[in-house]
């Protein structure tokens, strides 16, 4: 069985910034507290914890030492409280996430109404929305119909998401207000991820995706390919590959999200061709 990787793996800038930073602040600090895990890589965030890195669902939990910041951000109220609190903030947020932040309160302060197309539920949304308060926030075209009147209407839109209704969602925004400025803020790793998804699924019988479970970037890397002619297995290390996935297949995908270590990638590649020599 031939295996085709993407050619985009392992972390993403803006992860391996965070990473990095974390294991900088674990090793020169006594305590180091996260809200939320740092990456949605469960080997990550095992190793990050077994140093020393903490982990709180809330501020309110944390009275002591350094608040860590991850790459998603943080609501700017949460920000408020950490330094009301005398936390030290280490500051990890991607710089395409600080990006979005930038771009939004800059069309907010051109006097336009700001929608923020996202998942609403996903941590960095909420810091995108706490950046400009009274922000709508919608996830498909047919949400458009449904929102109040507006004259100007400045969008931005989540890092990782999909890029699926997108340009959809823009025109239909078009078509129901007098002026929309649109800012495409999906990452460009994000975007190099999606396009490789679209290139390889044409190639390959299966694919297989390496990623958290809980990373959306890696969802949807996975629902792309599966729409695109791929069968497809989102999995998140080497010990869930199964062999009858690879019964009979001559060419098989492997791609990973922007959390995935590549070591980890490696691993995975390394199990497939085990299981494809014995079969």
């Amino acid at each position: 069985m031939q295996i085709k990787k993407a050619s985009v793996q392992g972390f993403c800038f803006g992860v391996a910034i965070t990473v990095k930073k974390a294991e900088e602040a674990i090793a020169s600090r006594e305590q180091v507290t996260t809200l939320g895990h740092v990456v949605h890589n469960p080997q990550m965030v095992e190793s990050l914890a077994s140093r020393g890195l903490q982990n709180a669902a809330s501020v309110d939990e944390v009275d002591s030492g350094s608040l860590f910041v991850r790459a998603h951000g943080l609501p700017v109220d949460v920000y408020d409280k950490a330094q009301k609190k005398g936390l030290e903030i280490i500051d990890a947020t991607c710089p395409m996430v600080t990006k979005i932040h930038v771009q939004a309160q800059k069309l907010k302060a051109d006097g336009y109404k700001i929608l923020v197309i996202g998942d609403p539920t996903h941590p960095e949304v909420k810091g995108t929305l706490s950046h400009v308060p009274g922000a709508w926030c919608i996830q498909k075209v047919e949400d458009v119909e449904k929102l109040p009147r507006s004259s100007r209407v400045g969008v931005v839109v989540q890092s990782t998401w999909s890029g699926v209704g997108f340009t959809e969602i823009v025109q239909a925004l078009a078509s129901k207000y007098y002026e929309v400025r649109a800012v495409n803020t999906i990452c460009t790793d994000t975007h190099n991820r999606q396009s490789e998804a679209l290139r390889l699924a044409a190639d390959v019988e299966v694919m297989v995706v390496v990623g958290g479970k809980t990373s959306a970037n890696t969802k949807h890397l996975a629902e792309l390919s599966e729409s695109h002619g791929a069968r497809s297995y989102h999995i998140e290390g080497p010990d869930e590959l199964q062999a009858d996935w690879f019964a009979g297949v001559k060419v098989a995908g492997l791609m990973s999200g922007a959390s995935t270590p590549g070591w980890l990638v490696d691993r995975v590649e390394a199990r497939m061709e085990e299981l494809a020599a014995s079969a």
